[in-house]
């Protein structure tokens, strides 16, 4: 089987080579910024594809991370004019020699090109991301994160059995912007509080995947609403990786003694000590879980399971769910296997060099599309 591995960056790149290099399958690794010449023969297909969602998602992108409303048509035009170009770009690449590409996440700008390619030459994908649990990453047929093929159902997840243990540290995450909370200080923790974690504005989860929640000042909102009908405490912390300055909220929840910005303490800790979690549906919530942390989800999530987490589609929802917080008991045997099952059964090992033959074994499977 041939497989094309389709990479945007370096970081990219060198996942897939050691991807390719473990399971030891045959094909080819391409690196987009390094495919110069357009090709004419892409014209023949133009009609076929349709590029419509990555120029709808890019716009979009750039609109969370800038503003500039007025100039959404001017800013449709310039993605619409660069999508096209990219497709002219790719096509020589991604021909009908191989059976299935491999590419980040599926539905980014670029990727989401070189997918509309591959369905003229009926090339299956394999989408990859980095995370979930600590020390792992998704390899998934379906999609990552909303879209994967992790199974919803609360039966399957009881049947479910598995005596190995769980990690019990999260690794912290690399950000874009490391230096941002570098020189924040702790704060004076309240005793008994709900965690909020934000997240990227312009990352997919929001954008595509949070129906009623449409940005991390929205999500502020609508918790400085409930601070109004409830006595809980609320802490928020900011997303490392985002270039939002949020020092306006920072300024309302120094005049609202129930909401507090964290940026100085770890995630890990603002876990471990808080009474649940409330999250868009961000990875946070999945960690959340290890610590066995009541989690409650806004957005879309493959997560939101009855018996492991509550799922709030709306502020009246939400406001329900945190007037019952104290009778609603999670299982935690479901949580339990439904980790373990995702740590040792859908997730592969993301440190290459200890890999052994059962996780070769399992990389390769993956990547033949046999069954586990």
């Amino acid at each position: 089987m041939q497989t094309l591995f389709f990479t945007v960056n370096k970081k990219q790149k060198t996942l897939f080579e050691n991807l390719k290099k473990k399971s030891q399958c045959e094909g080819k690794i391409i690196y987009s910024k390094k495919l110069f010449l357009p090709s004419l023969s892409a014209l023949r297909y133009l009609k076929q594809v349709d590029l419509s969602k990555p120029i709808a998602l890019k716009t979009k992108d750039f609109k969370a991370k800038f503003g500039f409303e007025s100039l959404e048509f001017f800013i449709k035009a310039i993605y619409t004019f660069l999508a096209y170009f990219n497709y002219f770009r790719y096509f020589n690449a991604i021909t009908e020699e191989y059976d299935q590409i491999l590419l980040w996440n599926g539905i980014l700008f670029r990727q989401a090109i070189a997918l509309e390619i591959a369905k003229l030459h009926n090339i299956q994908p394999i989408f990859a991301e980095i995370g979930l649990l600590p020390n792992r990453i998704v390899l998934d047929r379906n999609g990552v994160n909303y879209l994967n093929s992790v199974p919803r159902e609360k039966s399957f997840f009881e049947a479910y059995h598995n005596d190995r243990p769980l990690p019990d540290t999260l690794i912290p995450r690399n950000p874009k912007n490391a230096k941002k909370f570098s020189n924040v200080k702790a704060i004076q923790l309240p005793q008994k509080y709900i965690f909020i974690p934000f997240q990227v504005d312009y990352d997919t989860q929001i954008l595509e995947f949070s129906p009623w929640i449409k940005d991390m000042r929205m999500l502020f909102d609508v918790i400085e609403n409930i601070t109004k009908i409830t006595d809980i405490n609320f802490v928020f912390k900011e997303h490392p990786s985002s270039i939002k300055n949020y020092t306006d909220l920072h300024q309302r929840a120094s005049k609202n003694d129930q909401l507090y910005f964290a940026n100085g303490h770890t995630t890990q800790e603002l876990i471990e000590k808080s009474d649940a979690v409330i999250t868009v549906n961000s990875t946070v919530g999945i960690e959340a879980l290890l610590f066995m942390k009541k989690v409650i989800v806004l957005g879309n999530a493959f997560y939101t399971i009855d018996g492991i987490t509550k799922w709030a589609k709306s502020s009246n929802e939400l406001s329900e769910i945190l007037r019952d917080l104290n009778g609603w008991k999670p299982d935690p045997c479901l949580i339990e296997n439904f980790l373990k099952y995702l740590y040792y059964d859908y997730l592969l090992g993301s440190n290459f060099s200890t890999y052994h033959h059962d996780q070769k074994e399992k990389l390769t499977k993956l990547l033949e599309g046999i069954s586990l």
